[in-house]
């Protein structure tokens, strides 16, 4: 079984630069995916799916998807189900297992944004600490999961940009906010870089010890 304890996916949507956060539910040997937008249509189209298990880790998936409306809805507050057949097992990522750094880099940030009538807001966020899989960032600003965010930054010899999804916060005092954020399709030469940086800072660090 590919899915053992997974709740929440990521779908990179076939036509333009889209990533939707889904809710996933196994259904016996069926796998569910719930949609929160309202712009879909009964559909079949297949994609990149990311899912996030518990137990097994990021499982990068190439899934068809039937679109369909919730016959649950406005009860449900997802008003599309995306009925999932896993074709293949691209790659499984066991980002518990990424080496961190303490840092303290402050950088602008840009949230996505949602609906097509939203601006994208900017604002910035101190990065405490990174590792190839992903950051943990403080700010003023209050997110919320599944809420996609960007930074550009040069790790190595150039300069990259950089998705990630917030999945988790922490509230703080005075009006602060903690995130706890995973990066979002990075390629392998950007996951690289990022480790590569992170074990420079750790070398780095260890010297004035």
């Amino acid at each position: 079984m590919v899915l053992r304890d997974c709740k929440k996916g990521m779908v990179h949507w076939p036509e333009g630069d889209r990533n939707i956060p889904v809710l996933v539910e196994k259904n016996g040997d069926e796998i569910l995916l719930y949609f929160k937008g309202y712009k879909f249509q009964d559909t079949r189209f297949v994609s990149e799916i990311d899912f996030y298990d518990l137990q097994k880790g990021m499982i990068v998936t190439l899934a068809e998807v039937v679109m369909r409306k919730n016959p649950a809805f406005p009860e449900s507050p997802y008003p599309w189900i995306g009925v999932c057949d896993i074709r293949e097992v691209l790659r499984i990522v066991q980002r518990q297992n990424d080496v961190r750094v303490s840092v303290a880099m402050e950088l602008p940030f840009v949230k996505e944004k949602e609906k097509d009538d939203e601006e994208e807001l900017h604002f910035f966020g101190i990065i405490r600490n990174l590792s190839a899989g992903g950051i943990f960032m403080e700010t003023n600003v209050p997110l919320k999961e599944d809420d996609i965010v960007r930074f550009h930054y040069r790790f190595d010899k150039m300069d990259r940009e950089l998705k990630l999804v917030v999945v988790w916060i922490k509230a703080g005092e005075n009006g602060r906010y903690g995130y706890g954020l995973r990066f979002l399709r990075m390629s392998l030469g950007e996951e690289s870089e990022v480790r590569n940086h992170v074990f420079r800072l750790i070398f780095k660090n260890n010297k004035k010890i």
